[in-house]
């Protein structure tokens, strides 16, 4: 298993929730989370938007 860390991500400046989905813009970072019965979790970090495409994610939840 491979560990990665990732910079402070800075004050949140947005949420959008979706259903059992959000994204959470901070100031340096976008985190993706899941509502699951014991509460929301981070499903993936360190993240940059593409235009026209997906997200791209260094690290993912599996």
């Amino acid at each position: 298993m491979s560990e990665e860390s990732l910079p402070p991500g800075g004050p949140v400046r947005r949420t959008d929730v979706y259903g059992n989905q959000a994204r959470a813009v901070l100031s340096s970072d976008t985190l993706f989370l899941s509502h699951f019965a014991s509460g929301w979790k981070v499903v993936a970090a360190g993240c940059e938007p593409r235009p026209q495409e997906p997200y791209r994610c260094r690290i993912k939840g599996g």
